[in-house]
């Protein structure tokens, strides 16, 4: 047997610009070499920036650890994010991952994380709500939210909740330290246009191991794709997650509570609006469970690029709230005692009388229940998603109709537009 082989080109540079929901306009630059020092290792550097979004990653990885079927890998890091309309959020840090298989199509991981993250550039509603009914909200630009006046913290001690998951008790930041272990099965036979096999994921974040937020975060999603004929396949994902805080840990930072909406979850709507939300000012504030279910219809039309009809439904609940079909429509009616700049009792705010030891005492409110809606948000539409080899990634126009929208606000503070229009990049699942 006699066999013609040539070596595949080991390294690579990427460059390019784009836009996207989630990142804005952005530039990006990579190299990655497959064949670091003529060992087969693989080192990659990526630098994005743009109008939403900062990513620098220089990342690490052995395929074969002391000439044995196991990988390992490092990265380090720095990132900063800006959630259009909430804050946004900075981060520093690093990860180890171990991997080895333990059948055909399936791997174990354990990864090790630390990093330290702080939130700035808070939506003005965040500290004084009242910016809601005369629709003057703006960003208040801060470096960390340490460089809060006395008044504005004041003014966030009105929710308890809110003051924690901000990290303002924390002095503007928290950080993570945590352990991952997962079990991956993957029989998928393309990772960006698949058409057959099964996807399997189980995964718990364990954070506690120092930093100053403990908690625990297990996760499971499954994925399906068969193949109809040469031209069709169709794919679905189920995905459910789940979040609780450990020991001496107050309110989970918000940057760790789960959301829904964005390209790669319910696509219709706008990037994590959906959730549990502040009933003062609608910007949601994130819940401790979740529940997503897609389904696509993929049709290759011509070479690299394809017609897909989907489906997204998903639910996010709090603590204390159970998945179901329907909920309940809230809404503040008055305070429950007077104010004292408020004789008609008209403000919605809720009263907070700051105590010598520095806690909010908030006055109850009358929240009354006017009718009930469904708890599962859902779009659907068509999007046409096309292979970008320079960039070596998907683009995609996405046309949704959102079909349950009620209680969901935009990144404007906006009710949910019934159709929309979005650019993005990558897949959903």
């Amino acid at each position: 047997v006699k066999l013609k082989v040539e070596e595949q080109n080991r390294n690579q540079l990427t460059f390019g610009a784009g836009v996207s929901q989630y990142e804005g306009f952005f530039g990006q630059l990579g190299f990655q070499t497959a064949n670091f020092l003529g060992r087969g290792e693989s080192l990659s550097l990526n630098m994005t920036a743009g109008s939403r979004s900062q990513n620098y990653q220089l990342g690490f990885t052995e395929p074969f650890l002391f000439d044995r079927n196991i990988t390992a890998g490092f990265d380090v890091h720095k990132r900063a994010l800006r959630y259009i309309g909430y804050y946004t959020q900075k981060s520093t840090g690093g990860s180890f991952t171990l991997g080895l298989p333990v059948g055909a199509f399936s791997r174990v991981f354990t990864s090790y994380s630390y990093e330290k993250v702080a939130v700035a550039d808070l939506n003005e509603a965040l500290i004084d709500p009242s910016c809601v009914a005369t629709a003057t909200c703006s960003t208040i630009s801060l470096a960390t939210l340490s460089q809060l006046t006395p008044e504005q913290v004041q003014q966030v001690r009105r929710n308890p909740f809110v003051y924690d998951s901000l990290l303002i008790g924390q002095g503007g930041a928290r950080t993570i330290s945590k352990v991952t272990p997962s079990l991956m099965y993957n029989s998928v036979d393309q990772p960006i246009f698949p058409t057959t096999g099964k996807r399997l994921t189980l995964s718990t974040d364990m954070a506690g191991l120092g930093g100053n937020t403990k908690y625990v975060k297990p996760s499971i999603e499954a994925v399906s794709f068969w193949k109809q004929n040469n031209r069709m396949s169709f794919g679905v994902r189920g995905q459910m997650e789940y979040i609780r805080k450990l020991g001496s840990t107050g309110d989970l930072p918000i940057f760790e509570k789960l959301f829904m909406g964005g390209e790669y979850s319910i696509r219709g709507f706008d990037l994590r609006t959906i959730g549990p939300s502040d009933l003062q000012t609608g910007l949601v504030l994130g819940g401790n469970k979740s529940l997503l279910f897609n389904a696509e219809q993929n049709i290759n039309i011509a070479g690299p690029v394809r017609l897909i009809f989907f489906y997204d439904a998903g639910q996010v609940r709090d603590t204390g709230e159970a998945f179901a079909l329907k909920e309940d429509i809230k809404e503040i009616v008055k305070a429950a005692t007077p104010l004292l700049n408020d004789p008609l009792q008209t403000v919605t705010l809720n009263p907070c009388t700051v105590q010598p030891d520095g806690t909010c005492l908030v006055a109850p409110v009358q929240i009354n229940v006017t009718g009930q809606r469904s708890a599962f948000k859902s779009s659907t539409g068509a999007e046409i998603r096309f292979f970008m080899p320079v960039l070596n990634v998907p683009f995609r126009l996405i046309f949704a109709d959102n079909l349950s929208r009620t209680g969901v606000l935009d990144n404007n503070l906006r009710s949910a537009k019934h159709f929309t229009f979005k650019f993005a990049v990558g897949s959903t699942f």
